[in-house]
């Protein structure tokens, strides 16, 4: 997987925030987060993945976010390594749900909120057992929520559990062509597929109360 350095900058610089702690009185936030990647089939799942991102809150309820992430998928390790690198960039609405349900409820100390996000964007795979053969260009439907839990009035720790639907993949997740792979009988030549994530992380929203 291969992200310049300077995209990434200016993905932080652009947006900031995926924010587990969002607050009333800033708009932007920054996070990172670390956590595990899967698919149903073949069954692998493994702590691989990891992202970040920013988000900008229009008011208490609705947003935007940025967010880049890196997953790992392998179906051998030794004698020669098997599978994919997959990483992604996405663009999507971001809503408060605590704050959309009930503005004046016992959550509205901010100790607690329960966001959710929903977008699109692109990934991009490469395959570990065929070097050669390229990227995979895909366009993905992704969603999520993220619990979040603030310690300090800028700092929160939350959980994030995202599901990522890929459009037309062309490498399965054993490195190999999915027309080629045993799952599909011979075909087809690309196929939709669906990964899922479940990570801890940290967010810093920006701004004084």
């Amino acid at each position: 997987m291969s992200f310049s350095v300077k995209n990434l900058t200016f993905i932080l610089l652009l947006f900031t925030s995926l924010s587990f702690g969002q607050r009333v009185y800033n708009n932007f936030s920054i996070d990172a987060s670390y956590g595990i990647s899967g698919v149903k089939d073949p069954g692998l799942s493994d702590f691989s993945h990891l992202d970040f991102g920013g988000r900008y809150m229009f008011g208490d309820t609705w947003g935007i976010k940025l967010d880049y992430g890196m997953d790992k998928f392998r179906t051998q390790k030794t004698p020669v390594e098997k599978g994919i690198d997959v990483s992604r960039i996405s663009i999507q609405a971001a809503c408060n749900l605590t704050n959309l349900i009930d503005t004046r409820s016992y959550f509205y100390s901010r100790t607690f909120n329960l966001l959710s996000h929903a977008g699109v964007g692109y990934s991009m795979q490469k395959s570990v057992t065929i070097p050669q053969g390229g990227t995979d260009e895909i366009g993905h439907i992704i969603f999520g929520v993220n619990p979040q839990f603030s310690i300090t009035d800028n700092l929160a720790v939350g959980l994030d559990a995202t599901g990522i639907v890929h459009l037309s993949q062309h490498y399965w997740f054993d490195g190999n062509y999915t027309y080629t792979s045993p799952e599909f009988k011979g075909s087809p030549n690309a196929t939709s597929t669906f990964i899922y994530n479940f990570t801890v992380g940290l967010s810093y929203t920006f701004g004084e109360p």
